[in-house]
């Protein structure tokens, strides 16, 4: 397997590309979702912050942080879609109606 080769533009929820590039490219799914949770939480802290130097009315500190604590880190229980069975059924159905008296 070839290694990927950091092209230096990588993009992703960081701001240095090197580390977008890991995110990318060494980290797995589950990995990436708690990176991205985080990060997440960690901008949302920051935006409150800025927010409150700013002067603008804003929840207090203790409400924000039971708000990202009440937060999973697990990803969403949704249901994982076979692509694959999927167009291998949608092909299925378009031949059956090609092959009807729709089709024609």
């Amino acid at each position: 397997m070839n290694d990927p080769e950091f092209q230096g533009n990588e993009t992703g929820p960081y701001e240095d590309p090197r580390d977008n590039f890991h995110y990318h490219n060494y980290l797995n799914p589950a990995q990436q979702h708690i990176s991205w949770m985080h990060q997440w939480k960690k901008q949302h802290w920051d935006i409150h912050q800025a927010c409150k130097e700013l002067g603008q009315a804003t929840h207090t500190d203790d409400y924000v942080k039971g708000f990202m604590d009440g937060i999973s880190m697990d990803a969403s229980n949704s249901i994982t879609l076979n692509i694959n069975r999927m167009e291998d059924e949608v092909d299925k159905d378009v031949r059956e109606i090609m092959s009807s008296v729709q089709g024609m």
